[in-house]
């Protein structure tokens, strides 16, 4: 299973390339959460049509108990948004994989054994798996970073793959 975060899905709508997604996964159930749905109501509502790219192709998954209690612990660190600890909570309990943009939050991952991946890792297993061309990879990086707004560091590890 891997869990995405909003900006993640947010980043590959915009793109128009969410359906990256179920190619590098294609055994993995693909889902975001409440709270991330949340997110991109508001952007719907604000009059942003990507939202509706992340709702025809990626389920919403919901929290157990267990899951709940975990992401109140969660939730008390400032630094992780309600998406976020949401997620990572479902991804500790299932052994999923999380995917987010939030540095602080990989780290997070990566300090409770909890699986997550950045966007760089996403593309660089685009990369791997010649899913798109390597110019086409260029153009994406190119189109992430002007469309979303996002600085991908060290490009030069995606683009070493093809």
């Amino acid at each position: 299973m891997l869990i995405l975060d909003c900006d993640i899905a947010s980043t590959l709508a915009k793109v128009d390339k969410i359906d990256l997604l179920s190619k590098v996964f294609s055994h993995t159930k693909i889902c975001i959460t409440i709270s991330v749905y949340t997110e991109l109501i508001r952007a719907k509502r604000a009059g942003f049509s990507f939202p509706d790219k992340i709702f025809t192709n990626i389920p919403v998954i919901t929290m157990n108990s267990d899951e709940l209690i975990v992401f109140q612990k969660f939730s008390q660190y400032n630094y992780i948004h309600f998406g976020e600890a949401e997620g990572v909570s479902i991804c500790k309990n299932r052994g999923a994989i999380f995917l987010t943009n939030d540095s602080q939050v990989v780290k997070f991952c990566m300090k409770n054994n909890i699986k997550v991946l950045n966007l760089k890792d996403f593309l660089v297993l685009v990369a791997i798996k010649k899913i798109i061309t390597f110019s086409e990879m260029n153009e994406l990086i190119r189109q992430i970073e002007e469309k979303d707004n996002t600085f991908i560091k060290n490009k030069a590890d995606i683009i070493d793959e093809y």
